[in-house]
């Protein structure tokens, strides 16, 4: 199998990929929506677009040894939360929290971070929204189960 170049994976290429990634869908958002609606999109669903793809890299990088059923549980329910009430999960709280927790690179690791302070602000001071909690915490259990998997592989 054909690795890709390791100069892909250097923390400022990841970033350069994902603050593109980010600008295209700001571009698409201020094409498709206006008003409050685009602004809420802008300022809240666009920022996670860094580390969403900041995890991507981290994951490509470790192809061999991701979890890929409870990656793809994680994403799959955190994006649903777009486009179906899921009551008591905040989508961004559970994938930011999950990333977090199993990413290994600085880069995945310091965008998640800062983008899952501006969430709990957000959700916790500013909206009183409780699906914060629920978020935080089904994406510690999916981290636990992630690494789990990773435990009994190894030995």
């Amino acid at each position: 199998m054909v690795r890709p170049p390791a100069i892909l994976f250097h923390p400022l290429a990841t970033l350069l990929f994902a603050l593109i990634a980010a600008l295209a869908l700001a571009f698409v958002v201020s094409l498709a929506f206006d008003g409050q609606r685009e602004t809420a999109i802008l300022a809240y669903s666009v920022p996670i677009a860094i580390p969403f793809v900041a995890y991507l890299f981290d994951r490509a990088q470790r192809w061999r040894e991701v979890r890929w059923f409870i990656d793809v549980a994680v994403v799959l329910l955190a994006l649903s939360r777009a486009f179906v009430p899921v009551p008591f999960i905040s989508g961004h709280a559970l994938f930011l929290t999950y990333s977090l927790l199993t990413t290994r690179t600085s880069i995945a690791r310091l965008s998640t971070l800062l983008m899952l302070v501006y969430v709990v602000y957000l959700k916790a001071f500013m909206w009183q929204d409780v699906t914060l909690v629920g978020g935080l915490v089904l994406g510690t259990a999916a981290s636990l189960a992630w690494r789990q998997t990773v435990r009994k592989r190894v030995q």
